[in-house]
């Protein structure tokens, strides 16, 4: 599929806003760089200035995006309130729909950002995207060294009517195979989870020494998505079948996207579900994001700092 704009201009498809300088992570998930990245003093943290945050935002109008990103490589919820709900605001004001993706730690009842979701919407955060390892209580403890109610957070965004999704990492240790996705859909899905990510371990071409351990992780852990792909595609082409899973169509990269429906209680329910690679869609056509750093610079993915856009 082409879609280079008639005047010459890629697509893309969406602004993630790192933002801040933050690696102190509140969670510990096994397969995250952000473990081995020394933590920024609290007052060596430098957050995005709004006027280029604008300007960013400005750019991925015009290359024709959709959704703004607001992401980190701390939880976004560790952010200022005042700071979170000024970039959403900024966000909608260009962009027709705006994302957090977080572990909701934060979020839970009795925690000290309990209210600030329902703030966020208010101030146009349209969609939140849940990074969930397992819906088993251990298994997501031991992955992501957090204790995470799951059936409580995807509830409470239902509630507010934000587009909810869950981000599923295969891992030989958590959910490896076609059964275990599929339960976690449903899982998912019956709680009131719009859609379902599932993503493959990063594991570069070569990592430094610091890095050594989480990416030895990673490779000892990694499950290939191909085959479940396919098997998702294989199970799709029976229109019958147990799982409720239809073939919806592809992404302009070629991956096939498939819904879960007619097995909810609520009939009118389904779960829209991608697969997803870190390497996805980066050339000169369209890529999935511009990524906006702290520094002030837009660039084609997370790690190259020297494609720079503005």
């Amino acid at each position: 599929m082409n879609i280079l704009m008639t005047d010459g201009l890629f697509k893309a498809l969406s602004f993630s806003i790192m933002l801040s300088t933050n690696t102190g992570c509140n969670a510990r998930c096994k397969s995250c760089i952000s473990r081995i990245t020394p933590s920024v003093k609290s007052i060596d943290i430098k957050l995005c200035s709004i006027p280029r945050v604008e300007l960013g935002l400005r750019t991925a109008k015009h290359h024709r995006a959709t959704h703004a990103i607001l992401t980190g490589k701390a939880d976004p919820t560790q952010e200022d309130d005042g700071y979170l709900l000024e970039l959403t605001k900024l966000s909608r004001k260009y962009l027709l729909y705006v994302d957090m993706h977080t572990n909701g730690f934060l979020l839970q009842k009795g925690k000290k950002k309990e209210g600030l979701l329902k703030d966020l919407t208010k101030a146009g955060l349209t969609h939140i995207t849940f990074s969930i390892a397992s819906f088993s209580a251990q298994e997501n403890l031991n992955f992501m060294g957090i204790k995470q109610n799951p059936k409580e957070l995807i509830q409470k965004a239902h509630e507010l009517e934000l587009y909810t999704r869950c981000s599923l990492l295969l891992t030989s240790s958590t959910v490896y195979n076609a059964q275990g996705i599929m339960d976690y859909i449903y899982k998912a899905g019956a709680n009131g989870a719009d859609a379902v990510v599932i993503r493959e371990l990063w594991i570069p071409d070569s990592y430094n020494q610091k890095s050594t351990e989480i990416f030895e992780w990673n490779k000892k852990n990694f499950v290939d998505m191909n085959p479940l792909i396919a098997e998702f595609e294989a199970i799709s082409e029976n229109k019958d079948n147990e799982y409720g899973i239809r073939r919806l169509r592809d992404l302009p990269w070629g991956v096939p996207v498939f819904s879960m429906r007619n097995i909810f209680s609520d009939a009118e329910h389904g779960v829209n579900v991608t697969f997803a690679r870190c390497d996805d869609s980066v050339n000169d056509v369209i890529i999935k994001s511009i990524v906006h750093k702290p520094n002030g610079h837009g660039y084609r993915n997370w790690d190259d700092n020297g494609d720079s856009l503005y």
